[in-house]
């Protein structure tokens, strides 16, 4: 990466990342530009990072500013990657755009390294997550994350993109993971607030943020939303440990910050 660095402002190369607000989440955003830099990094080429205007950009930001890349910077000389087997052949001076889709099918979180090396949170992330959960700076804690799925979002459903999205998990799994581990300061995240509410009248000791959180993909999210979204995933990336209950990018993504361990429950 240091190489990388130093190299960069002579790679004539270039391709540009485009991540807008419908592409999906914090985990899709990370997991597949955190992909497309190693394959960067790979053949010598510039990666830029188109900037939207989405909100989440006030919030997660790249530690390289010149990665960054206005839509008025290339405006002309603009080819479309359409897959990935096209990206080692690319010419010198052309944007070759590139959208999260192409990776679909070869992406393996196997190839994620910290993403503190390349990613921080903003101050007002920092103490959006100090406000919901004040106890954060003071506690050794673990994480426990279930995502039930876009299906349960407590949103219009007008907004949801995959309505028919359902996570499968084992609730009798939740249960005793949590007697299991019941000595231990337990943070448990969720996209439904109504499900984390009944974990926590079930078990009072289990510590839940007191926020409303949103899917940073659906047009309709606040940009409240947004920033407790946004400060759920960095209050996990300082826990000690981070479980799932269900599959999803985004506690597996927490964990790549900085190498936290991330497994799935019993």
């Amino acid at each position: 990466m240091e190489n990388y660095l130093n190299n960069y402002d002579t790679l004539t190369k270039k391709i540009v990342y485009t991540f807008g607000v419908g592409d999906g989440g914090i985990g899709d955003l990370t997991k597949f530009f955190m992909h497309l830099l190693n394959i960067c990094i790979k053949y010598n080429i510039k990666i830029h990072y188109l900037l939207s205007g989405a909100t989440i950009e006030n919030y997660l930001a790249l530690k390289y500013p010149k990665m960054y890349i206005s839509q008025q910077d290339i405006s002309n000389n603009i080819i479309n990657i359409d897959n990935i087997t096209e990206i080692e052949h690319i010419e010198s001076d052309i944007f070759y755009i590139v959208t999260p889709y192409i990776f679909y099918s070869s992406f393996s979180f196997d190839t994620i390294y910290s993403l503190q090396d390349v990613f921080c949170f903003s101050e007002e992330v920092v103490r959006n997550a100090n406000r919901i959960f004040p106890d954060n700076a003071n506690l050794s804690y673990i994480v426990l994350h279930l995502r039930l799925g876009d299906k349960h979002l407590e949103t219009d459903p007008q907004f949801i993109h995959v309505i028919w999205d359902e996570r499968p998990y084992n609730e009798y799994s939740i249960f005793n993971f949590i007697e299991r581990y019941y000595n231990k300061n337990i943070v448990f995240f969720c996209d439904n607030r109504s499900y984390k509410l009944r974990i926590k009248n079930k078990y009072d000791k289990i510590i839940i943020t007191d926020c409303e959180i949103g899917h940073t993909s659906l047009l309709n999210t606040t940009d409240m939303q947004i920033l407790n979204t946004v400060s759920e995933f960095y209050l996990m990336t300082q826990a000690q440990h981070i479980f799932i209950a269900s599959y999803s990018g985004f506690p597996i993504m927490a964990g790549k910050f900085k190498n936290i361990p991330v497994n799935t429950i019993d």
